[in-house]
């Protein structure tokens, strides 16, 4: 009986860390488009960045420069 419950802690244990590296990516893509946008385009419109940021960041920010997506105005 005490095994079974061992068993069962050490198995929510290893759900909780895998739950929780889960959310490791999202947690620092936080940003990621706005900053890298404002370092590549320098404060311009410019379609390369928005498709190098949004490869780079996995965002869903397709064609908008960061003044649309809250960074800042151009």
């Amino acid at each position: 009986m005490a095994q079974t419950s061992m068993r069962m802690v050490a198995l929510a244990l290893v759900a909780l860390l895998v739950v929780a590296a889960a959310s490791v990516p999202a947690a620092t893509a936080y940003g990621c488009y706005d900053d890298c946008y404002e370092r590549c385009a320098n404060g311009k419109d410019d379609p390369a960045c928005t498709k190098m940021c949004n490869q780079a960041c996995g965002t869903t920010e397709q064609g908008k420069p960061a003044a649309a997506a809250g960074g800042f105005p151009a």
